[in-house]
């Protein structure tokens, strides 16, 4: 499907749908928790529908009530058929860990666009344990040959992806004497590694991090059931505040403003450009205003990187935005895809290793593809309601993260016509 977003004047308020990262880590807590969880406001998308079917296939039960998700945890097996991940790297990267304390052969299939993602780190230190595996990229397959977990410690890189060490973080309950996690160099994105820990806590699994270590302990003894609440999703709502600012008045709630999601960094970079934000207990609002350029470093928020651009390109001046090279293995790569798209909407943009800087000038319509990455869709489509007709090839693609995007976009104003490709 492609989509083409006319100029538009915007209005109202949107719940913010639970979020992405919290609704996996709660699904993997409670798949492993011996019971019943409920796991209220989560996110219903193709990542999480991913998540859910995993675990299904290794033994717990999974099903919908009216309060949320019902979970009933087990000691998970292996599954007869592979685990379809499709593009989730969380799904693909914590269940790839917890596989190695399943005894037998565990199957896990993946999309192309998500096997050409970094895992060796992460096949790294699973074979430290003594398990066998072994990833073929070309059809996106990945064996695991488990078994059952008593204790040991793995060193593993962190400068690649913090979900590496979130994938054995979450595995550790399951070693009978506890798991060791060091984590051998820097560490990037540790908002999301905080939410890992902050997960599992909630879950009764004792995580330690240890005094002056890149290091943590994990007890053994499993997973306690409870009840969760999933907060609204910072990602997610990242586009929908970008929307208020270019084009009217957007209130987002169901967001928590002291949250630790990385992209709660969103509110910042409005702040910095200028732009009129007003946070209140529920959630933020944001208003049509001019912005100007800032510099931006986006190492801990990456995800941020396409809706900032966009945000850039209405810009007065050149906006900097430094320690983006992470943003080349998502989806796609969004720097380079987020550059080709503003360059054929005539915004001047120039890219190094890492750094990306962008030209605010006087945009114009035309086709932009998405490159299948649901952020870098999400992106042009705010950008198409100041700049008006902007076609995005691909703009189904929005399902992985927020199936509702383009409805919400309409309901709130925008001016949307949908075409079969």
């Amino acid at each position: 499907m492609k989509v083409i977003v006319k100029r538009s004047d915007v209005a109202g308020m949107v719940v913010i749908p639970g979020s992405k990262s919290y609704t996996i880590r709660a699904v993997m807590c409670a798949a492993m928790a011996k019971g019943e969880s409920i796991i209220e406001n989560a996110l219903e998308s193709e990542d999480t529908h991913a998540v859910l079917e995993c675990v299904r296939a290794l033994g717990a039960d999974v099903s919908r009530s009216s309060r949320g998700l019902l979970v009933h945890g087990t000691d998970l097996h292996e599954s007869v058929n592979p685990l379809w991940c499709r593009e989730s790297g969380a799904t693909l990267r914590f269940l790839a860990a917890v596989a190695a304390t399943i005894p037998g052969r565990s199957v896990l299939r993946c999309a192309p666009s998500l096997a050409r993602r970094p895992m060796g780190p992460l096949l790294d230190a699973i074979r430290q344990l003594g398990v066998k595996c072994s990833f073929d990229v070309a059809d996106g397959e990945l064996v695991v040959e488990g078994r059952r977990a008593q204790s040991s410690r793995v060193m593993l890189r962190g400068d690649i992806s913090s979900q590496f060490v979130s994938a054995m973080l979450l595995s550790g309950p399951r070693y009978a004497g506890g798991l060791h996690v060091h984590v051998a160099s820097s560490l990037v994105s540790e908002r999301y590694l905080q939410m890992t820990v902050q997960c599992m806590r909630r879950f009764g699994a004792g995580v330690r991090v240890l005094e002056g270590e890149r290091a943590f302990f994990v007890p053994g003894g499993g997973y306690t059931p409870t009840d969760y609440v999933v907060e609204g999703d910072w990602s997610a709502a990242a586009a929908i505040l970008a929307l208020g600012t270019l084009s009217g008045k957007v209130g987002a709630s169901g967001l928590d403003t002291a949250s630790v999601q990385a992209d709660a960094a969103m509110v910042s970079l409005l702040q910095l450009m200028g732009a009129s934000v007003t946070t209140h207990s529920h959630g933020v609002t944001t208003e049509k205003t001019s912005l100007h350029a800032c510099t931006f470093d986006l190492e801990e928020s990456i995800d941020l990187l396409p809706v900032a651009c966009v945000l850039a390109a209405v810009a007065e001046g050149v906006t900097r935005f430094t320690r983006i090279g992470r943003a080349r293995d998502k989806e796609s790569d969004r720097v380079a895809a987020m550059a080709d798209g503003l360059r054929l909407l005539g915004i001047r943009v120039e890219v190094d290793a890492d750094e990306m800087r962008v030209w605010g000038g006087t945009a114009q319509g035309g086709v932009v593809s998405s490159a299948g990455d649901h952020r870098v869709a999400m992106a042009f489509g705010v950008l198409g309601t100041v700049v008006g007709d902007i076609t995005i090839e691909d703009a189904g693609c929005v399902s992985k993260t927020y199936p509702s995007f383009w409805e919400t976009m309409e309901q709130l104003g925008v001016e949307v016509h949908y075409f079969e490709q």
